[in-house]
């Protein structure tokens, strides 16, 4: 955790696996042209994720998240097909989940 954490004003946290994380930079890529990193791609993934819930509670309201960072500096790790599988493995199952949500 980094020093300057303060658990006393998070209402929730979730785990995201590395492989949704990097499915969901690649899908953000895939639907904007938008290259992000990893903590976009693990802010998106629990942002629609906590849509979806309030969506099946018939709940409405508004979410807000930041877009960390560019991408760039991650073409020859998480935007490699090939490092991607080395490192993370298959990321379609995620991005199908994705796909599925729009």
């Amino acid at each position: 955790m980094e020093a300057s954490f303060q658990p006393d004003v998070i209402d929730t946290m979730m785990k995201v696996a590395d492989a949704a994380s990097i499915a969901t930079i690649l899908w953000l890529e895939q639907k904007t042209g938008r290259k992000a990193g990893a903590s976009t791609g693990t802010n998106l993934w629990g942002v629609l994720q906590v849509a979806r819930g309030m969506q099946s509670r018939g709940e409405s309201g508004s979410i807000v998240t930041l877009m960390c960072d560019s991408g760039e500096r991650y073409l020859d790790t998480y935007f490699n097909p090939a490092w991607v599988e080395k490192q993370i493995g298959d990321v379609q199952p995620y991005i199908d989940q994705l796909d599925a949500l729009f």
